[in-house]
């Protein structure tokens, strides 16, 4: 008889020994036992992972704090010695500008005073000798040619006229002690009357007489002699676009050098003058002394149409032309090295003020900063 004893189950009536019931019964409760620890086991490893993960995040939280903070404090810092290495290096810029553009603006105004000087020096000699030579000249030159382009299709009348007018204004110019008397048209006489002055007193009278035409008249020399016997003048002088057709300079004597014909500015500048000296010459003398004047209008009409009066005469135009090109040449190279002078200094400056704009651009700078 066996000694085991057995249990039925309630359930499938099934007999088995109670040692394998309790063992079952034990296995059973092992492996809830182990079910619910390795539950409790999860959940506690959940709970230490979440607790972890929740430090860990609020170590990173307070760590990113930190980290911004020294961020901030680094970039202030930092912004602050930008700029105060941006405003030293802008200080700098400033001085070493002001001290470029100072030295720049200096040795403008030091050359440009020099040049003025120069300029000034040269303009005075150039004042000087076209006073005595050409200005006068050139002025009833242009003024003549000018007439006569403007007058071009007036009638010869006309043309006469703005020559008469012409020659009175320069007498009146260069000999503003003599007095001029314009014979109107129409009526009988020279153009022009000069009443040659000396110490305040009337010495002698000279006639002029103004031709614009294209061919000379012969005539008009008889009539200049009838006038000059009518006025009791002394000397007349023709002066004429065109010489008489046998002449062969610019100056030619009649009636024994009391009558003088030329047809070139100078030439005539020339005549009046030495006329007035040989008038007021002649007036000094003695009034039983009687000086021959036609021999020294004919040393005048010698020396006139000499190759040596022509060949200085050239010299003297082309030398006065000549400084007078390269005084203009020098103006003209003198307002050029200003220009380029001035072009160069905005140039610095804008790219200077470039080289500030980027720096401040890229250090966060105030634009307060920028060069004015």
């Amino acid at each position: 008889m066996s000694t085991k004893q057995e249990i039925k189950c309630p359930h499938c009536n099934k007999s088995f020994p109670i040692q394998e019931g309790f063992k079952h019964q034990a296995e059973e409760l092992r492996k809830k036992l182990e079910t619910e620890e390795k539950q409790k086991s999860a959940l506690r490893q959940k709970e230490i992972e979440e607790a972890y993960k929740a430090k860990v995040l609020k170590q990173d939280k307070e760590h990113q704090a930190q980290l911004v903070k020294m961020k901030e404090e680094a970039s202030i810092k930092q912004k602050k010695e930008a700029e105060k290495l941006a405003a030293e290096q802008v200080k700098k810029f400033k001085e070493t500008v002001d001290q470029q553009s100072k030295k720049i603006k200096d040795e403008a105004e030091a050359k440009a005073k020099r040049d003025q000087k120069d300029k000034d020096i040269l303009k005075e000699e150039m004042i000087k000798i076209k006073k005595a030579h050409q200005i006068d000249l050139d002025r009833m030159r242009t003024k003549a040619e000018a007439a006569v382009h403007a007058a071009s299709q007036s009638p010869v009348e006309r043309k006469g006229e703005i020559q008469e007018e012409l020659i009175e204004e320069y007498l009146k110019k260069q000999f503003p002690m003599d007095q001029y008397e314009p014979v109107k048209k129409g009526k009988r006489g020279a153009d022009v009357i000069q009443f040659v002055h000396h110490k305040q007193e009337e010495v002698g009278k000279i006639l002029h007489e103004s031709k614009d035409v294209l061919n000379f008249d012969e005539k008009w020399v008889g009539k200049l002699i009838d006038d000059m016997h009518r006025e009791d003048a002394m000397l007349g002088i023709i002066f004429t676009r065109v010489m008489p057709k046998k002449s062969k300079g610019v100056m030619e004597l009649r009636e024994g050098g009391r009558i003088t014909i030329c047809s070139d500015e100078s030439v005539f500048q020339y005549i009046v003058d030495m006329s007035r000296k040989l008038i007021i010459q002649q007036s000094s003398l003695n009034n039983n002394v009687k000086e021959d004047i036609s021999s020294k209008l004919q040393q005048l009409h010698d020396y006139v149409n000499s190759n040596e009066f022509k060949l200085q005469y050239r010299k003297i135009r082309n030398n006065l032309q000549a400084t007078s090109d390269q005084l203009e040449k020098d103006e003209r190279s003198f307002e050029m090295q200003i220009k380029n002078r001035k072009k160069n200094l905005d140039e610095s400056k804008k790219n200077i003020h470039g080289v500030v704009t980027s720096l401040i651009s890229n250090a966060g700078l105030s634009d307060d900063l920028l060069l004015e």
